[in-house]
């Protein structure tokens, strides 16, 4: 409906259904408009149209594709929110909430367990869509840098398959474990660390144990990540004592060399000052300003997250 001041359109105008693969020249195109043409978007479209377990959905106006929203079952149980995206031409009207509460009704209809995701420390809309639906804040993370060591690795080791039963006990004596959520990151996705997790990391050799177990490193795939062209080793998992972090952060730098990723290496840790000192000691600095907030609830609470008919705000940027 148009006015004689600006182009409106309401609720009933808008669409939602799964997303297809001739959806893709849109998708790109409105990934090309975020973070500065560096979206990951378009590197995991062909992961997410063949996606078997979750939900993966465009919101369209006039059959144009103005948003998309992806809802992922990482486990049993375990669910992952991401992907949310409007046209810049778009944003502001209330299509991210509308999407936001979309999924949500999606998943209380076809899960349980836990639903989480994360998102950046300034990204205020998003913010209020997790209060709004009943999200907690369970933990911010700081992203770190540092350049790798040309120097002989000192007290990391690898562990095998052998070591699972030594490791979990470990873990469960670890309180940054459940600080973490017992949770791994990689590529602003956090996963639980299930003895099935970490049997596969220990099998692909991601796993080390320092000065014996005296601390614990696991790292991502070399290579399989969203930003493949990038020589990072970027570190899922960083635990040990106060006494013993900074060294193990140190010899972090020096295994990246070893393992050829020659660039950086990257670390998002939970934001802790004792933590944060040990990686500036370790010769870490912050890349980045803002910091990556996990939000979490239980899918059984969603029973509020309904998406009503409403109208949207008016658009100054005409259909």
């Amino acid at each position: 409906m148009e006015s004689t001041r600006s182009h409106t359109f309401t609720r009933s105008e808008l669409n939602i259904r799964p997303a297809l693969p001739e959806d893709r020249a849109a998708l790109e195109t409105i990934a090309s408009q975020i973070w500065e043409g560096a979206d990951y978007l378009p590197r995991v479209l062909d992961e997410w149209f063949n996606d078997l377990f979750g939900g993966f959905y465009v919101a369209t106006y006039r059959e144009q594709v103005i948003g998309v929203a992806k809802l992922t079952r990482f486990g049993e149980n375990e669910w992952w929110m991401e992907g949310l995206r409007v046209d810049p031409a778009y944003q502001g009207f209330g299509i991210s909430r509308i999407l936001h509460h979309f999924v949500l009704n999606q998943l209380r209809q076809m899960g349980q367990g836990v639903v989480r995701f994360s998102t950046a420390s300034d990204n205020v809309p998003v913010h209020k869509l997790a209060q709004e639906t009943g999200f907690e804040r369970a933990a911010a993370y700081s992203l770190y840098i540092a350049d790798p060591l040309d120097e002989p690795v000192q007290g990391l080791r690898l562990l095998g398959p052998d070591d699972l039963p030594r490791i979990r006990a470990w873990l469960e004596n670890s309180p940054h474990y459940f600080q973490t959520q017992r949770s791994f990151e990689w590529d602003w996705s956090f996963y639980f660390l299930t003895d099935e997790r970490l049997s596969e990391r220990l099998a692909a050799g991601l796993v080390y144990g320092w000065q014996d177990l005296h601390g614990l490193l696991i790292i991502n795939p070399l290579g399989e990540d969203r930003w493949p062209e990038i020589t990072v080793l970027k570190v899922a998992y960083l635990d040990a004592g106060n006494n013993d972090l900074a060294a193990l952060a140190l010899d972090v730098r020096r295994l990246a060399m070893t393992l050829n990723r020659s660039e950086m290496v990257r670390i998002k840790s939970l934001d802790q000052p004792e933590r944060s000192a040990a990686l500036e000691q370790a010769g870490y600095h912050l890349d980045w300003d803002e910091q990556t907030w996990l939000y979490t609830r239980d899918i059984s609470l969603t029973l509020n997250a309904e998406v009503h008919t409403e109208d949207l705000l008016p658009t100054n940027q005409g259909p």
